[in-house]
């Protein structure tokens, strides 16, 4: 086995840098979130092939850099083993003279770990695997403070059935792909969203036929601001048939949560809450709302595979803003039979969580 790989080395070179591997990374400018218990980093990296041949991704490296420059931590994907590790990269061949978005696998690191750079190193070969070529990286992420005091959106117990961590469908939206590019998407404006579902104590989210919106806990219960000051968008007349009004999302990109309200905390943070049930908005476009004020009810309008509270914090009104990480204020997390007090905290996929609020 020795002799085989020595042999594959000997024929393999190396193109130059101008070879044409290029990567970036959106957003522009990305953050560092606090779990508690570790460091999140929530970028995608965009890989080019300039050339006019498709290209394999067989490396991804990334070095934990400190303020100093000295490394802290290195980590790869390779296609070393027989089993290989780069192979957890879904899109690993580069087709010619066109981008590559690539979910940055690296996205949780220690709480101890000063992440001042992050170095990636990118290697990818031609077809006859003769040839490789190679690219570089540098992200320097920045942690993220919350300007908006939040509370939840929902009272009572409730689910975070699908979050913003690694695994979740709010974070592996392809920009890039064909279908969504179309519409006009050309960010992750959910990178930091949820997805609330009223559970019972048992854990359960529904009671009957799933089929039926009445059979879900969460129909029709009480959506409450989540922050302060001013309401810039108000839509509530979509059926709650869980279907997307295809001519709709393509004059509002927002449209994909059928109806919705968005709150301009004005501090530079917007809060979206989607796939309000139809006609519940208690709330108009120019209203002044408190934190904890209830603005609509739960429902299953738009893209949406239940009833449940799509929320998210982003930069702007738009559908193609960038998301925000967001903290909410007094709160409870189950863990079984245990709970614990949380006064300011993140959530994410999973978690099983009760709002202190009356």
């Amino acid at each position: 086995m020795k002799i085989l790989v020595l042999a594959c080395a000997l024929i393999t070179t190396t193109l130059p840098a101008a070879a044409q591997l290029t990567a970036t990374y959106q957003p522009q400018h990305p953050y560092i979130e606090n779990s508690g218990s570790a460091q999140l980093v929530n970028f995608d990296i965009i890989l080019t092939n300039a050339t006019k041949n498709p290209l394999t991704l067989t490396l991804i490296q990334v070095s934990v850099l400190d303020s100093t420059g000295h490394l802290e931590l290195r980590k790869f994907l390779s296609t070393n083993g027989g089993r290989p590790s780069i192979e957890t990269i879904p899109n690993r061949v580069l087709p010619p003279e066109s981008a590559t978005l690539v979910f940055n696998p690296f996205f949780s690191f220690d709480l101890d770990l000063e992440l001042s750079a992050l170095k990636f190193d990118f290697e990818a070969e031609s077809a006859d695997h003769k040839q490789i070529t190679k690219g570089t990286l540098t992200v320097k992420p920045e942690p993220y403070r919350a300007k908006t005091r939040m509370v939840s959106p929902l009272r009572g117990r409730f689910i975070v059935w699908d979050g913003h961590d690694f695994y979740s469908h709010h974070r592996r939206w392809d920009y890039l792909f064909p279908p969504i590019r179309e519409f006009g998407f050309t960010t992750t404006t959910g990178r930091y969203s949820y997805d609330f579902i009223a559970v019972n104590g048992a854990g359960d989210m529904s009671s009957g036929d799933e089929t039926k919106n009445e059979s879900w806990l969460g129909f029709k219960q009480p959506v409450f601001s989540a922050g302060a000051e001013r309401v810039v968008a108000s839509v509530d007349d979509r059926p709650d048939d869980h279907e997307i009004d295809m001519s709709a999302l393509r004059k509002d990109l927002n449209a994909e949560f059928g109806n919705y309200i968005i709150i301009d905390h004005e501090n530079g943070e917007f809060s979206l809450y989607g796939h309000i049930h139809q006609g519940s908005a208690k709330v108009k476009v120019g209203d002044r709302v408190s934190a904890g004020q209830q603005i609509a009810q739960v429902g299953a309008s738009g893209s949406s595979l239940m009833p449940h509270l799509h929320f998210q914090v982003q930069t702007s009104a738009k559908g193609n803003a960038e998301g925000l990480p967001s903290y909410f204020h007094d709160f409870v997390r189950v863990r079984g039979a245990k709970v614990l007090q949380v006064k300011q905290g993140q959530v994410d996929s999973g978690e099983i969580v009760e709002s202190n609020a009356k």
